[in-house]
C-alpha cells in the first residue's frame, strides 16, 4: 500500500503528471496516463486487491485507470496511482495465474521491482503514436480479450487490441480559470485607469504589483496547504498602455541590487504552478514570461530598461482522451541577450532549460549578480543563474563590464493569444550590495571639521556641494594624474560626472566657488588641475588650485570653495576615505521577547552618522512588513528599545528601518518573536544554516517535512543543529497536529 502522512494531505496533496511522450522502445516519462486500447476505446483498470485480475472502463477519469512507468533495470513496471485496491505494479502471470492463464493481475508491490512477471519492455509505433507492453521477453503483449478480461498473450502487432494509447491525465487545477470568455468584463472593474499599482491588502507574494489588464486584478488562492497570488491575463487586456506597444501583464517589481562589486546580487525564491501559456498557434509569439532578469548598462543601446533574459513558459499540447488537444505541460526556455541591449531575432537566443508539468508544483530561485571571473581573478562576470525543480542552469551575461544593475521582476507577461494563469507561493526577496573599487582608488572625501562629504553638482558650472552621508556615487572620487598634478575626478554617472573646476572671482557659481563639470580625465586645464599635499602623520589630504595658494575649502554656510587658509583651519583638511570602508550605522545586535504587556525590542548600534530616526516594522510573514512606531536618534546613544503593545497569537516579525537626515535608509536584520500563549515554539525562525535551532513544544515529539510534503526529520531534541537546505519546512507536533512554518536560510 502507499502511505500518505498527515502532512501530504494537510498541506501540499499533488499529482505530478506527463508532458509528452517519449522516443520509441523507451516509456512514455514519468507522468501519469491512461491506457486506451486502440481497438475497443476503453481504458485500463486496476483490480479491486492484489491478485485481482485487472479490468476495463469506458472512463478514465477514475484514479484506477492511471499509470506511471518507472524504470527497473532494463525493463519497467506498470505502477497504478490508485489509493485503494491494487495500489501497486502490474503482474503477469503464467498458465497457473490467480486470475486465469495469462491473465494480468494488479498487486500491491510498490516500484521498482526486478521480478521477471512484474516487469515490462515497451515498443513504441511512431507511425500511430501507439505502444505495446511485452511481459518482459516473453513475446506475449497486454491484450484486451474479446470478453473484456486483459491477457498477455502472443499476438501480431497489426492487432490492434495489442496496441494502446497512452493518454496523459490532465485535470483542472482547484483554482483555475475556466471562463470562456477572454474578454474584459464590461463592468470595467478591472479597468483601473488611473493607477498601474494594484493590490491587496497584505499580498502573500513579494515586490510591488505592476498591473496592466483588465482581464482580472490580482488575487489569492488557498490550494494545496497553501496561499498562492492568481496572475491571469489575456490577449488584448492590456489598456494602459498604447495598442500594440506592450503586452498585458500582472507583474511585480522588485527593488535592484545597483552596486557592481564582487558579491552583489538580487536573489528571488518563489513555489510556482503554471497552468495556462499564451497560445497563437505554434508562432514565435507563443508563450508567456514567468520571471525577467533586468539591469541597466553603461554605452547606451536598446530600451532604458532592458531585460537581460526573460524566462519563457512555452505551451505543450496532448490530447486530453476525447480528441482534443490541450495545455499538458510547457517548456521553460530562457530567451537571453547575446549583447548588451539585444533585442529582436538577431539580439536575442531561445535556449531551452526544463519542461514542467501543468498543475506540478515546482521550487525556483533565481539570482542576478556580480562573482569573480574564474579564469581571471582581475574580472568579474555578471550572471543570471535559475533552479527550476532542483535543476540549476546557469547562465554568464555578455559584456559584464557594462552591468549596472541586477533586478528581477515575476508574475504572469505577455500573452499574445488566448490566456495565461500562474500561480505563485512562498516568494522571498534578497539584495546585496558591494561597490566596485576595481581598476581605480575610488574615495570619499570627508572634511576634517565637519564630517561631510564633498558632492557633485547636479550639471556642469554648478557649484559642488556637501553630503551627511557617502555612499551616493556623486560622493565617489578619483585622483587622476595629469601631468605634475592631479584631476578630481566625479563618479556620478548623472549630473557633475567629470572633473572638479576651480574658477576665478568672476566663477559661474560665485568668487571662487568650486563647480563640477562633465569633462573627463585626464585634462591639463589651469582651472582644472591640483596639487595634492598628504599629511602622513594625520592620514589627511589638503588640494590646491595648481599653485594658486587656495585649498579646497568647506565654509561654514556649506558653500565648497578654494581659499588661502592655513592648513591649521580643518575645514581645508580631508580624509580620503575608501569607498570600501563602511560607514552606515551598525546594527550590533537587534533581539525580542515576548512579556505579559507585549513584545519588547532591544537593538545596538554603532558608527552613527547622519541618523535621523527608528521606524520599526512589524509583519505577520517575511513577505509583507506595516510601520507601527518611531524612535528618534539622541547623538551618542547607542542602546534603543521599542514596546509593541499588540498582543497576538501567533509569530510577529520585526525589522529596524533606520533612516538619515537626507533620506538615506538601511534595514536590521529581521528577527521572529513567539506569543507565549502558544505552545509550539521555534526560534530563531528564520534560521540560518548550521545555527541551533529551538523547538518548545509541549507535546515532546514532533515531525519535520519539506513543501513537498516528504517527511525529512523526526525526533524529541529541543535544540538541533540546522543541516536542512535553503527553503521553507514545516514541523508537526505529533500528538496536537499543530504545525508551524519555519523557513531556512
Amino acid at each position: 500500500m502507499k502511505n500518505i502522512t498527515i502532512i501530504y494531505l494537510l498541506v501540499f496533496c499533488f499529482t505530478l503528471f506527463s508532458p509528452f511522450l517519449t522516443a520509441q522502445d523507451a516509456p512514455p516519462s514519468t507522468g501519469v496516463f491512461r491506457l486506451q486500447n486502440v481497438a475497443t476505446g476503453q481504458y485500463l483498470t486496476t483490480g479491486g486487491g492484489s491478485s485481482q485480475p485487472v479490468t476495463m472502463s469506458a472512463a478514465g477519469d477514475a484514479q484506477n485507470t492511471h499509470w506511471t512507468f518507472v524504470e527497473s533495470g532494463a525493463f519497467y513496471n506498470i505502477d497504478s496511482e490508485s489509493v485503494t485496491g491494487g495500489t501497486g505494479i502490474l503482474r503477469a502471470p503464467g498458465t497457473g495465474g490467480p486470475g486465469g492463464p495469462f491473465v494480468v493481475v494488479s498487486t500491491t508491490k510498490a516500484p521498482p521491482a526486478t521480478d521477471t512477471d512484474k516487469t515490462w519492455t515497451i515498443y513504441h509505433n511512431a507511425t500511430e503514436d501507439s505502444y505495446r507492453f511485452e511481459s518482459r521477453t516473453a513475446g506475449r503483449f497486454m491484450y484486451h480479450e474479446d470478453n473484456g478480461t486483459v491477457t498477455h498473450i502472443a499476438a501480431p502487432d497489426t492487432d490492434d487490441r495489442s496496441n494502446w494509447k497512452l493518454i496523459p491525465f490532465v485535470p483542472v487545477a482547484p483554482d483555475e480559470d475556466t471562463n470562456p470568455d477572454l474578454s474584459c468584463p464590461a463592468s470595467g472593474e478591472f479597468q483601473n485607469d488611473n493607477t498601474r499599482v494594484v493590490d491587496i491588502p497584505n499580498a502573500v507574494n513579494v515586490g510591488t504589483a505592476d498591473d496592466r489588464t483588465c482581464y482580472a486584478d490580482y488575487s489569492e488562492s488557498f490550494v494545496y496547504g497553501q496561499t498562492w497570488g492568481v496572475y491571469n491575463i489575456t490577449d488584448g487586456s492590456n489598456h494602459w498602455d498604447a495598442p500594440n506597444t506592450l503586452q498585458p501583464r500582472i507583474e511585480r517589481s522588485l527593488p535592484r541590487s545597483v552596486e557592481t562589486g564582487v558579491g552583489s546580487y538580487a536573489r528571488f525564491t518563489g513555489t510556482l504552478r503554471i497552468l495556462e501559456a499564451g497560445d497563437t498557434a505554434g508562432t514565435n509569439d507563443d508563450g508567456t514570461y514567468l520571471m525577467q532578469a533586468k539591469g541597466k548598462h553603461t554605452g547606451g543601446g536598446g530600451p532604458a530598461d532592458p531585460a537581460i533574459c526573460l524566462y519563457l513558459a512555452m505551451p505543450v499540447y496532448g490530447d486530453d482522451g476525447n480528441g482534443n488537444q490541450v495545455q499538458v505541460s510547457f517548456d521553460i526556455v530562457r530567451e537571453q541577450i547575446t549583447y548588451r541591449g539585444g533585442s529582436g531575432t538577431d539580439g536575442r537566443t531561445i535556449v531551452f532549460l526544463k519542461n514542467v508539468l501543468k498543475d506540478e508544483i515546482v521550487d525556483i530561485e533565481l539570482e542576478v549578480g556580480f562573482r569573480a571571473d574564474p579564469d581571471n581573478p582581475n574580472l568579474k562576470v555578471h550572471y543570471a543563474d535559475i533552479v527550476i525543480g532542483g535543476e540549476a542552469f546557469n547562465w554568464n551575461i555578455p559584456e559584464p563590464e557594462r552591468g549596472l544593475e541586477s533586478g528581477i521582476r515575476y508574475g504572469a507577461y505577455r500573452v499574445k493569444g488566448g490566456r495565461a494563469q500562474m500561480r505563485w507561493a512562498n516568494t522571498t526577496y534578497e539584495k546585496v550590495e558591494v561597490v566596485d573599487n576595481s581598476g581605480s582608488d575610488i574615495v570619499r572625501l570627508q572634511n576634517c571639521a565637519t564630517g561631510q562629504f564633498l558632492t557633485a553638482a547636479g550639471g556642469g558650472g554648478q557649484p559642488v556641494t556637501m553630503s551627511g552621508a557617502g555612499e551616493a556615487p556623486n560622493t565617489h572620487w578619483t585622483l587622476v594624474e595629469s601631468g605634475a598634478y592631479h584631476n578630481i575626478d566625479s563618479e556620478s554617472q548623472t549630473g557633475g560626472t567629470g572633473i572638479l573646476r576651480a574658477p576665478g572671482a568672476g566663477g559661474p557659481g560665485g568668487a571662487f566657488v568650486v563647480v563640477s563639470t562633465t569633462k573627463a580625465p585626464p585634462a591639463t586645464d589651469t582651472d582644472k588641475t591640483w596639487t595634492v599635499h598628504y599629511d602622513a602623520t594625520t592620514d589627511t589630504y589638503r588640494f590646491e588650485s595648481r599653485t594658486a595658494g587656495r585649498f579646497l575649502y568647506e565654509n561654514p554656510d556649506g558653500t565648497v570653495t578654494h581659499s588661502a587658509v592655513p592648513a591649521t583651519d580643518n575645514r581645508s583638511v580631508w580624509k580620503a576615505v575608501s569607498i570600501n570602508t563602511a560607514l552606515p550605522l551598525d546594527f550590533i545586535s537587534f533581539k525580542g521577547q515576548a512579556i505579559k504587556t507585549g513584545t519588547q525590542l532591544n537593538w545596538e548600534i554603532a558608527n552613527e552618522i547622519n541618523n535621523s530616526y527608528f521606524e520599526i516594522l512589524k509583519g505577520n510573514d517575511l513577505n509583507e512588513f506595516q510601520s507601527i512606531g518611531r524612535v528618534r536618534n539622541e547623538t551618542g546613544q547607542n542602546y534603543y528599545q521599542f514596546l509593541d503593545q499588540q498582543i497576538t497569537n501567533q509569530t510577529s516579525y520585526y525589522k529596524i528601518k533606520q533612516v538619515d537626515f537626507d533620506g538615506q535608509f538601511s534595514f536590521s536584520k529581521i528577527i521572529s518573536v513567539k506569543s507565549n500563549a502558544e505552545s509550539l515554539v521555534l526560534y530563531p525562525n528564520p534560521v540560518r544554516q548550521n545555527e541551533d535551532f529551538t523547538i518548545e513544544s509541549q507535546e515532546g515529539s514532533y515531525q519535520i517535512f519539506n513543501s513537498k510534503g516528504i517527511l525529512l526529520k523526526s525526533g524529541t531534541e529541543k535544540t538541533i543543529k540546522m543541516d536542512l537546505e535553503k527553503g521553507v519546512y514545516f514541523l508537526i507536533e505529533n500528538n496536537s497536529a499543530q504545525i508551524e512554518k519555519f523557513i531556512v536560510y
